[in-house]
């Protein structure tokens, strides 16, 4: 699969996940203006749902080298940062993402098959924590497919 089409995959879901906390908020409100109810366990998905939607950004964001503070360095002195910075970047976004992806998932195993859930929706934790692990380990993939374009010298 090429980085272009994950990115685009990273996007479309992680722009769901938003839209979706973002709808589930604005129904909430709706029903305690409207009806005085709330929807049951609407803040905790919707916490998940953005959280969810952070995570599925990360493979984007490190394809596309989305640094803020390289690119600010680089458009100073191109010649001087931009290469360097790039590679360094890179480097520490795959060390980042093999850290979370590491402390991720020793967790999942540790709580694995247990009964815990979410306190309000009553999701199964370890589960939840699977696929969060998941996407540090598409995280990780899109990290090394950037340093590997950094090191050979490709934007």
């Amino acid at each position: 699969m090429s980085s272009e089409v994950v990115t685009r995959y990273s996007l479309i879901l992680s722009a769901f996940c938003f839209l979706l906390g973002a709808l589930m908020t604005v129904l909430d409100v709706f029903l305690r203006a409207i009806w005085n109810a709330n929807l049951p366990g609407v803040i905790e998905a919707t916490a998940l749902s953005i959280g969810l939607g952070a995570l599925l950004s990360m493979p984007a964001c490190y394809l596309k080298d989305s640094n803020v503070t390289a690119r600010l360095l680089s458009e100073l002195k191109p010649k001087l940062f931009k290469r360097p910075l790039l590679i360094l970047g890179s480097a520490f976004s795959l060390v980042f993402a093999i850290s979370l992806f590491y402390i991720m998932t020793t967790y999942v195993i540790e709580s694995w098959g247990t009964p815990e859930s979410t306190p309000d929706s009553g999701l199964p934790k370890d589960l939840l924590l699977l696929l969060i692990s998941l996407s540090f380990f598409i995280a990780i993939l899109a990290a090394s497919r950037r340093l590997t374009k950094a090191l050979k010298g490709v934007d």
